[in-house]
């Protein structure tokens, strides 16, 4: 009875513990995204509020699909991701295996590739709109210099969008280049060892010992970097607004557009579950795909 009593306490104490959590999860994330998912069912494309407003059923969801300038974010969108998780994953790893190697002020340089992940990247998206600012910008006075016209980076419709997702990896380079430098000072130093006697050369190294031993933490940071890619709201607000024109308007910044620019609640949640979907298929797929290739090796 004893025994009991206490288990029933330490239930009650641990109840306790995570009632505040479980309260602020239900406020903040829980209501928010269960009204969101609601909205897109009404008729709230205004200010009016959800109870005066009409069930439409699946009304709004027909009028985004129908919707040109959805499926023109939708691909501006996929394109930002694949740029994005490129960037990241092939330099993330050529990084870190530079950094990997003894050289005088290695501390210093792993620490400035640390500085741009935990700076504000609408402050970043400041200093790169300076620094590429076609006609007052360092970047484009160095073509100056060699008599020609730098290009507009962030200014021009061909470009914007790209430039906007190499600036985002490279913020965001940081977290791919330790996770990537804690593997490969995990593996064993007798392989090195062993590889240098039979005379293997860098890339030898780097394809028979760095590589498979690299492959589950590479693995998961493409299954974060994809997801991450798809956050991109902040990125193309700090460093092109969208613009120019549309060029480089992403499903993120059209939902923010659509519901506080335009007022229209609905058609903005219907768009965001629809991408929510999107996002939860391939990543389906992804992790299926990764399942298969992990039970053939």
């Amino acid at each position: 009875m004893k025994r009991r009593s206490m288990k029933n306490a330490e239930a009650v104490a641990g109840y306790l513990l995570i009632a505040p959590f479980l309260v602020m999860f239900a406020v903040f994330k829980l209501y928010p995204m269960l009204y969101g998912i609601a909205v897109g069912f009404w008729d709230r494309n205004s200010e009016m509020k959800l109870l005066d407003t009409t069930f439409v059923g699946f009304e709004n969801y027909v009028t985004v699909l129908k919707s040109a300038s959805f499926w023109e974010a939708f691909g501006h969108s996929i394109v930002f991701s694949v740029i994005y998780i490129a960037f990241l994953m092939v330099f993330g790893f050529l990084v870190a295996v530079l950094l990997n190697r003894k050289f005088w002020g290695r501390t210093a340089v792993r620490t400035c590739f640390y500085i741009p992940y935990v700076t504000n990247m609408i402050a970043i998206g400041i200093v790169f709109k300076y620094l590429l600012n076609p006609m007052r910008g360092p970047v484009n006075a160095v073509f100056r210099l060699f008599g020609t016209t730098g290009p507009g980076w962030l200014s021009s419709p061909a470009m914007a969008l790209p430039v906007a997702a190499v600036i985002a990896g490279w913020a965001a380079l940081a977290f791919n280049v330790i996770t990537c430098l804690a593997a490969l000072q995990d593996i064993p130093k007798d392989m090195y060892e062993v590889a240098d006697i039979e005379g293997a050369g860098f890339w030898q190294k780097l394809r028979y010992i760095v590589l498979p031993y690299l492959t589950p933490t590479l693995f998961m940071l493409l299954t974060i970097t994809l997801i991450n890619s798809f956050r991109n709201y902040t990125a193309i607000a700090g460093l092109t607004g969208g613009g120019p024109g549309t060029s480089s308007k992403v499903v993120s910044a059209l939902i923010y557009d659509d519901a506080f620019n335009f007022l229209a609640f609905s058609r903005a949640s219907a768009e965001g579950v629809i991408f929510t979907i999107f996002i939860i298929i391939v990543n389906r797929l992804f992790t299926k795909a990764r399942s298969v290739w992990e039970a053939r090796n």
